[in-house]
C-alpha cells in the first residue's frame, strides 16, 4: 500500500512539475517575443533618423553605413536562424552604434533645434528604457527557469521531462 501511494507521489509530482515548467517556457517564448518586437520597433526608426539628418551633419553615410549593416544582419538573425542569444547580441551592437550617432547629433545645433530629430530622440530613449526594463524581468525569469532545470536534472523521474536550459 505505502509503495503505491509513493508511485501516486511521484506521478502526481512528475505532471505537477511538467505542467509547471511549460507554463513557464510558454511565459519565457511570450517576453522573447515581447522583446523582439521592442527591438524591432527601436531599429524601425533609424530609417527616419538617417532621413532627418540628411543635409545636418557630414558623411552621414558613413556614420549610419554600421547601423544598416547591422539592421540586414537583424533581419537575417530572427527570420531565418531564431537564435536568441546571438539576436540579443546583436540588438547590443545596435545599440551602442545608436548611442554613437546620437552622440554625434547631439553635437549639431541644428539638429537640436529640429523638432523631427527631437521627437525621434525622445522615442528611442523610452524604447531604449522600456528594453532595458523587459530584459531585467526577462533574465529573472530565466533564471528562475533555470533553476528548476537544475534541480529537475538531479532526479532520474524528472529527466523524462523534455525541458532544457536556456
Amino acid at each position: 500500500m505505502g509503495f503505491y501511494l509513493f508511485l501516486l507521489f511521484l506521478c502526481i509530482l512528475l505532471i505537477w512539475g511538467y505542467i509547471f515548467l511549460w507554463f513557464l517556457s510558454k511565459k519565457i517564448a511570450a517576453f522573447e517575443w515581447n522583446l523582439i518586437s521592442l527591438f524591432l520597433s527601436r531599429t524601425d526608426t533609424i530609417p527616419c533618423l538617417y532621413e532627418i539628418t540628411q543635409g545636418q551633419i557630414n558623411k552621414r553615410q558613413e556614420i549610419f553605413s554600421e547601423i544598416l549593416s547591422l539592421r540586414k544582419k537583424e533581419f537575417w538573425l530572427w527570420e531565418i536562424s531564431k537564435n536568441i542569444d546571438a539576436f540579443f547580441e546583436l540588438e547590443s551592437h545596435i545599440h551602442h552604434e545608436i548611442n554613437f550617432i546620437f552622440q554625434i547629433c547631439n553635437k549639431n545645433p541644428k539638429l537640436l533645434k529640429d523638432k523631427k530629430f527631437l521627437y525621434i530622440r525622445d522615442v528611442m530613449i523610452h524604447k531604449s528604457a522600456e528594453i532595458s526594463r523587459q530584459v531585467k524581468i526577462y533574465k529573472k525569469i530565466i533564471h528562475i527557469y533555470n533553476t528548476f532545470i537544475k534541480y529537475k536534472n538531479y532526479s532520474i523521474i524528472w529527466l523524462i521531462l523534455p525541458f532544457q536550459k536556456k
